[in-house]
């Protein structure tokens, strides 16, 4: 059984094949453990060192590692007042969480988090470093625009674990590691023969394939984000965020001369946060559900959505936007519906092939 596992349909690139968004690849420390094939990511279980930098990194958290939950782990230490984070205490690497996280956690307990990086050092994976350090700075540029006192902060910790607690973990590892050995002698001496599956039952058992359009993902931290900026009771109007410093959501606006309502924008989204507005006739943007995937820019026709400067925090939590407004009128040529612009009662399909004939005749000529 793999320890890394991958939803497919979770992934970015299953719903834009040609999507740039190669991040879990780019932080892996290791070679040839996550690689692209046939424009899907795909996983070498065989070199993985299962540190669970790709799950922080994840703007969709496709990625999952057996034994550790992110979400787990962030409500374990709210429940207790915990505060600290270690590769010897309870996570796999420290990369493994992302910002909104740490900036959660950080709320909720009222608290500086502390990292350990006692370890990185003379760590085996070598150089995920550089990445916890990204993770603190984006948490604590967020917790700084909130005006609170609280900080991520990197220390050489070094914990270690009470030396009768790691006798508890080697006795269990043991008697784990000889429960499945005799299980599985159990097993084929009580089934010498293997029970036959009929068609019918084989059938049943094929995937169920996601309908991309309609069911949309959305991360369990960007729930638990959103949720404890909404619980914390502090003023968001007028606190801003600078898109280009977060790397985990965006703000939008539409080219309105340039957009013909195609509908593909909010139709690829991965998480929902654009769609459609009442009758199709505008575009609405929640950047709640934002995750900076960069799918609708280059899947858009008329490259006409573009980042903002800058986004409001309060707009962030609270708001959808609405980034375009269309009047649809029926082309004259061809009778279809499209964007009217107030110059043209012809699409502009119909337009460019009118263009077209008129080269071709100025060829002829």
């Amino acid at each position: 059984m793999t320890k890394l596992n991958f939803d497919i349909y979770a992934c970015v690139r299953t719903y834009y094949r040609y999507s740039s968004c190669q991040k879990c690849i780019d932080v892996c420390p290791k070679e040839e453990v996550l690689y692209i094939e046939n424009d899907k990511i795909k996983i070498n279980e065989e070199n993985c060192i299962h540190c669970g930098a790709c799950l922080g990194v994840c703007p969709t958290e496709a990625f999952s590692l057996k034994g550790f939950s992110p979400k787990e782990l962030f409500e374990n230490m709210v429940e207790n007042g915990e505060n600290l984070i270690s590769c010897k205490l309870n996570v796999p690497c420290a990369s493994a969480v992302d910002s909104q996280y740490l900036v959660s956690l950080a709320l909720k307990n009222e608290t500086d988090i502390i990292v350990d990086i006692g370890y990185c050092e003379t760590c085996e994976i070598g150089n995920l470093k550089d990445r916890i350090q990204q993770i603190a700075e984006e948490s604590n540029y967020i917790l700084e625009t909130l005006e609170v006192p609280y900080r991520v902060k990197l220390e050489p910790v070094k914990y270690e674990k009470p030396e009768e607690e790691k006798k508890k973990e080697e006795r269990r590892s043991f008697l784990k590691r000889f429960a499945k050995q005799t299980a599985g002698l159990t097993f084929w001496a009580m089934m010498p023969v293997m029970p036959e599956i009929s068609e019918e039952e084989n059938q049943e058992e094929e995937e169920v394939y996601k309908n991309l359009v309609e069911e949309k993902v959305v991360p369990d931290k960007r729930v638990i984000f959103v949720k404890t900026l909404k619980e914390s009771g502090i003023d968001l109007k007028d606190k801003y965020l600078e898109v280009d410093r977060i790397s985990f959501t965006s703000e939008k606006w539409i080219d309105n001369k340039k957009c013909t309502n195609c509908y593909i924008c909010y139709h690829m989204c991965p998480t929902g946060a654009l769609k459609e507005g009442d009758q199709k006739l505008s575009i609405l943007f929640e950047p709640a559900l934002c995750v900076k995937c960069r799918i609708c820019h280059e899947m858009c026709p008329e490259d006409c959505l573009h980042l903002a400067e800058k986004l409001e925090l309060d707009t962030f939590v609270n708001k959808v936007e609405v980034l375009a407004e269309h009047v649809m009128i029926p082309c004259e040529e061809c009778m279809m519906p499209f964007s009217y612009k107030g110059d043209s009662t012809i699409c502009p399909r119909c337009r460019r092939l009118q263009d077209e004939i008129k080269d071709l005749l100025r060829i002829g000529d």
